[in-house]
């Protein structure tokens, strides 16, 4: 899977996608609902099928197999297996065989923000995580840099977008930039 086609493909419908606010703040936190939709939309046109779900706030289906709808993060894509009861009347029931994905979203425009988001990414063990963050004015090298040794030590692959603030879209309509941090360096990710 292009990490970077996924987050360009995704920016790019919720762009386009009519959202309407009363204040900036409110069409700010539409846009961003309507980036994490279409993000979702992405995750399960890859993965969701009998073996595979997807996890999120916004996303139905799981809560009757699984007793919730997102789990531990704001997507969470993994692998399910199916079992039987070991009682007389046996009930069939899913339960999560892999975490696949986890992904965690913060548009706030600070590092520490990021950090406990890794953090939250660090403490799971899903082969493939990604932080998606806002663009800064500054420069990105520095947030990357700062960011180094906390996203060093996620186990797994660590991707990190640098997206549009959701209030900056109408300004800013450049492209997402997507890093990968392999063997404690920030690699971009075309």
């Amino acid at each position: 899977m292009n990490v970077a086609r996924l987050i360009e493909s995704s920016f790019n419908e919720a762009a386009k996608a009519l959202t309407m606010g009363t204040s900036q703040r409110s069409l700010a936190r539409a846009r961003e609902r309507a980036f994490t939709k279409a993000l979702i939309a992405q995750f399960r046109r890859e993965f969701d099928g009998e073996d595979h779900r997807v996890f999120a706030t916004t996303q139905r289906g799981n809560a009757a197999d699984f007793a919730t709808n997102q789990l531990l993060y704001d997507i969470a894509v993994c692998r399910i297996g199916a079992g039987k009861t070991a009682e007389r009347k046996s009930e069939d029931f899913h339960f999560i065989a892999q975490a696949l994905w986890q992904v965690e979203i913060d548009f706030s425009r600070e590092w520490r923000q990021a950090l406990y988001a890794i953090n939250r990414l660090n403490c799971g063990a899903a082969a493939d995580k990604l932080l998606i963050t806002s663009k800064l004015a500054r420069s990105h090298m520095q947030f990357l840099d700062t960011l180094r040794a906390p996203s060093a030590a996620v186990g797994g692959t660590l991707y990190l977008a640098f997206v549009a603030h959701p209030a900056d879209w109408d300004d800013d309509a450049g492209a997402p930039q997507v890093w990968r941090i392999a063997d404690g360096e920030w690699k971009e990710v075309t």
